[in-house]
């Protein structure tokens, strides 16, 4: 179980640094989940579900590049070397495990909020950031025309990752949402359900855990904001990486 956490009284800092590495703050707010009408071969867990999220969070304008990660871990398993390159070849469990270093380092980062720690966002999460305010299918439009001026995907990758922060940002602030790894989630793969959601976490026994945002091979279609994929915990590809939040604890739903 993820127990819940309290807010601190104090207002928020915009911005945190972590090892050179900027997180933004995402403030709560209300938007609808997920696509409607994707084939059942694509996602049997079809539908859009109304979402609130009440508890701000922080998080990473990029993605985990291999220079953090060489920081706190002793094995770099990337198959596409480069330091400003996103870290891939990660499993889930290693992601969570990443977290955990930087916790038991924790006050002796600057600025961290009380109450706070650092992990995987939920899906949620991931998907309110990527959207930033929009309910758009993409969060430039409903038009996937300029996507390669967004993300890196097959169309323009060279077939491997790129150093992040190399494209556009959405409006947030946030770079390669789309496109360049795969980014996993807190959430297990599984049905969500049909009531209006707070602060999700979802399945969080299931196996199969949920990664988003498409990746450098993928076309323009699975990069829709709404759309999930998912792979066991312990799966690496050199298209799954990871972004990182700082935030309150969360209650699985």
């Amino acid at each position: 179980m993820i127990s819940s956490g309290k807010e601190p009284k104090t207002p928020l800092p915009n911005t945190i640094e972590i090892l050179g590495m900027n997180l933004i703050k995402v403030n709560p707010g209300k938007f609808t989940m997920g696509l409607e009408n994707l084939h059942p071969s694509v996602e049997p867990y079809d539908g859009t579900r109304k979402v609130e999220i009440t508890k701000p969070f922080y998080l990473a304008e990029n993605e985990m590049t291999q220079a953090v990660w060489n920081l706190r871990m002793e094995e770099n398993p990337s198959r596409f070397k480069g330091a400003e390159r996103p870290v891939e070849e990660v499993t889930w469990k290693q992601c969570m495990t990443f977290c955990k270093t930087l916790n038991k380092d924790l006050k002796n980062f600057k600025g961290i909020p009380t109450g706070m720690t650092f992990r995987l966002p939920s899906e949620a999460e991931w998907e309110f950031a990527a959207r930033a305010g929009t309910q758009s299918v993409y969060f430039f439009g409903d038009q996937p025309d300029s996507i390669t001026n967004y993300a890196w995907i097959s169309e323009n990758s060279g077939a491997q990752t790129q150093p992040v922060k190399g494209k556009k940002p959405n409006s947030w602030g946030f770079y390669d949402l789309y496109g360049n790894v795969r980014e996993w989630c807190l959430d297990g793969y599984g049905k969500r359900p049909e009531k209006k959601m707070f602060d999700p976490v979802l399945e969080w026994k299931n196996m199969d855990k949920v990664n988003r945002g498409g990746s450098w091979d993928s076309c323009e279609d699975c990069c829709k904001t709404g759309r999930r994929s998912n792979f066991g915990k312990n799966y690496r590809s050199g298209d799954v990486g990871f972004r990182l939040a700082l935030g309150f604890e969360l209650k699985e739903k």
